[in-house]
């Protein structure tokens, strides 16, 4: 049977998985969710995977994965135009400006 003493329960399962670092990798990503939520005004998720498998010595082996996903500022749209060239412009090629409806009345007039 098992000797009571050398039991660990969940919690010190990750505070003392690989000497704490389970734990510092996960308050690391936890505080980067935070930070970003109120910085951004969105949602996080943190998700720690604990896949246990029995080697061939019988013995529990596990490889913890952190998974975060951090709330990110949209981007925003860009509006652009292609030339005949296929070159991206903010100008649309098909429009005049107005600097050139005016200079080519000024010359109509002239």
């Amino acid at each position: 049977m098992s000797n009571p003493d050398h039991t660990i329960n969940f919690l010190e399962f990750i505070q003392t998985f690989r000497r704490g670092e389970l734990l510092r990798q996960g308050d690391r990503e936890l505080e980067k969710i935070v930070s970003a939520m109120y910085e951004t005004g969105g949602d996080g998720k943190l998700v720690i995977e604990l896949p246990f498998k029995l080697n061939k010595a019988g013995q529990i082996e596990c490889t913890p994965k952190v998974k975060a996903t951090v709330p990110q500022h949209p981007m925003g749209t860009g509006i652009y135009f292609a030339d005949d060239e296929g070159r991206l412009s903010r100008r649309d090629p098909n429009q005049y400006d107005i600097e050139d409806h005016i200079a080519s009345r000024r010359e109509a007039a002239e």
